[in-house]
């Protein structure tokens, strides 16, 4: 579950390292987001490392506090499952996305839940482990 002014972390290739909500998505009165859900951010600090292998026109996009959507893949509350298995994360991650649930980086570390990847195709095709 996150909301508004929660801190959370960037799991793809763009150099991203943390970030905070600035708004949830979603419908009226709609102030906690879950697994899945889009959301907008600010970002709060790149990673320096990852950041010299991103391309030069995609440098000036990522600087600190600029504005983007983001879907959360992972969260630290219970996620339930249609066969009633309970699923829980140990951190709250998520993902730079573009207005058609895209991502912009083409590589995700970590493991996605496979519902989210069956919902939005696109995201299954740049990760490794679904779970």
């Amino acid at each position: 579950m996150l909301q508004v002014g929660s801190i959370i972390k960037i799991c793809d290739k763009t150099g991203v390292n943390t970030a905070q909500c600035i708004k949830v998505l979603g419908s009226y009165r709609k102030r906690i987001a879950y697994l899945g859900d889009v959301i907008i951010i600010s970002i709060i600090s790149i990673n320096p490392k990852k950041f010299l292998n991103v391309k030069q026109f995609k440098k000036k996009r990522f600087l600190k506090g600029t504005i983007h959507r983001a879907l959360i893949i992972r969260t630290k509350c219970f996620y339930k499952r249609t066969n009633q298995i309970l699923i829980k994360f140990n951190e709250n991650n998520a993902i730079i996305i573009n207005k058609k649930i895209v991502p912009i980086s083409n590589r995700i570390y970590g493991p996605v839940p496979i519902e989210l990847c069956r919902k939005w195709p696109s995201l299954g095709c740049i990760t490794r482990f679904m779970i």
